[in-house]
């Protein structure tokens, strides 16, 4: 399959397996973290179709648990906005510098991220047209930086349905977003042979990764929930910015 040493490989599962967790925990940041870890073992071009497959399997396999939470309405505008955001994203990408973009995003996303972490709450509910709209930024930023998470993740957080809601809303939303991306890799022919191998002998090690990220899941308290993913958020946009800067 790939020409690794058995300590690359225990390093690959590794990597899998702690990205894993924290997606079982809160529902996100198994793209960014295994991305970023496996990158040092193999290609871009190998690591990502692998992990769309992954983050697919796993929303599948988690949303049969956690449906009945989800904030399907919500859900919908947001999807609305992120469709009709991400073509606008995608020109951005092509006509703007990519530095000064990345760097305004990111530190957009850490000032609100902060706010929250300090307590600061909206005094209602998104209208329909501002949750399309919250959707649509999405888009724009995943078209023009494959990160359009963070306004959606931020949506949900300050959202008062609570955490259980907010993070079986998100395992739903990146289910489609991701399944989204997969059709762009399949119609460019990243998915190979290698591909489905290396993803199907990573799938018990992610499997037993966002189980157990499930049950700690279930032992936190809507307050530390918040607080770790709000803590992860930041430590996303930091990245971005200091990748953007530097």
């Amino acid at each position: 399959m790939f020409d690794l040493s058995l300590l690359e490989w225990t390093g690959v599962a590794a990597a899998v397996f702690a990205a894993s967790v924290v997606r079982g925990i809160a529902g996100f940041g198994f793209s960014l973290i295994v991305t970023v870890l496996l990158t040092l073992f193999l290609p871009p071009a190998v690591v990502i179709p692998a992990v769309l497959l992954w983050e697919i399997a796993a929303s599948i396999g988690h949303l049969p648990f956690v449906y009945r939470e989800v904030d399907w309405k919500s859900l919908g505008w947001l999807t609305t906005g992120m469709l009709l955001g991400t073509p606008l994203g995608v020109w951005m990408l092509t006509c703007l510098p990519p530095g000064p973009m990345c760097a305004v995003i990111n530190g957009t996303v850490i000032v609100f991220a902060l706010m929250l972490l300090r307590g600061a709450q909206p005094s209602r509910s998104p209208s329909r047209l501002e949750t399309a709209l919250i959707g649509m930024s999405g888009g724009v930023i995943n078209g023009a930086s494959a990160n359009g998470g963070p306004p959606v993740i931020l949506f949900f957080l300050s959202s008062p349905a609570g955490a259980s809601v907010g993070r079986a809303s998100l395992i739903a939303y990146f289910l489609m977003t991701d399944t989204w991306a997969s059709l762009f890799c399949w119609q460019n022919g990243l998915f190979t042979v290698n591909t489905w191998l290396f993803a199907g002998a990573m799938l018990p090690v992610l499997t037993l990764g966002v189980m157990l990220g499930s049950r700690f899941f279930r032992g936190l308290d809507e307050a530390r929930f918040k607080k770790i993913v709000l803590v992860l958020l930041l430590a996303v946009a930091g990245a971005g910015l200091l990748r953007a800067l530097f």
